[in-house]
């Protein structure tokens, strides 16, 4: 993964929406906004992205909040956010 937060040593979040929503906005403001399909298991969440070039993508979620994604859905998210 290009594009990681930090591992973090904060307490582990509850999973939900709305919790994995907040990661992903803390890691760029657009990634909130684009998944096509989110889901999670007791130790990951994962939100997927359809970029405009027809590539799908994946962003890792870990239960301390950081966040792994890929360098081409960052680039589409920068373009997002520049328009």
């Amino acid at each position: 993964m290009g594009n990681s937060t930090p591992i973090k040593t904060q307490p582990n979040m509850v999973f939900s929406y709305e919790s994995i929503n907040d990661a992903l906005y803390n890691h760029h403001p657009e990634l909130s906004g684009y998944w096509t399909s989110l889901g999670w298991d007791e130790e990951f969440a994962v939100a997927t992205y359809d970029l405009e070039d027809g590539s799908d993508h994946e962003v890792i979620i870990r239960r301390d909040g950081s966040v792994s994604a890929p360098d081409p859905v960052i680039k589409e998210m920068e373009e997002i956010a520049a328009a």
